[in-house]
């Protein structure tokens, strides 16, 4: 049965020292289970039976684009920060629904966006 984990994070991201960073500033936003993921093959096999309470994501790693992703979380209530260097207007529809943080980001930015997607889960509209 898959159920939706409390305080936790799917991290999609295929720059080591990037996805590190991101670890970090999501513990540092309160988030205690983080998985992280380089491909999103694998992000969209595991989603298949977890579910996490939010999820961050690049629109693009070495295996393509993430939009299967964005749209499973879409279609599972995940609010999703996107954390990526691409335009809004240049991606697939489903990313610009996530909170949106331009690459090169402050640590403060994207901890805030994390925490905004927290609440999204605290009280979901």
């Amino acid at each position: 049965m898959d159920t939706k984990a409390a305080n936790s994070i799917l991290i999609l991201e295929d720059e080591p020292l990037i996805a590190l960073d991101h670890d970090q500033h999501a513990e540092e936003a309160g988030f205690t289970q983080v998985m992280i993921f380089s491909t999103c093959a694998s992000a969209h096999e595991w989603l298949q039976t977890h579910t996490p309470s939010v999820a961050l994501l690049d629109v693009r790693l070495r295996d393509g684009p993430c939009s299967e992703v964005a749209t499973l979380l879409r279609n599972k209530d995940v609010p999703f920060v996107v954390c990526s260097g691409s335009s809004k207007e240049d991606v697939d529809p489903a990313f610009p629904q996530g909170i949106w943080v331009s690459k090169p980001c402050t640590p403060a930015e994207l901890i805030t966006a994390l925490k905004q997607a927290k609440e999204k889960v605290a009280s979901p509209a």
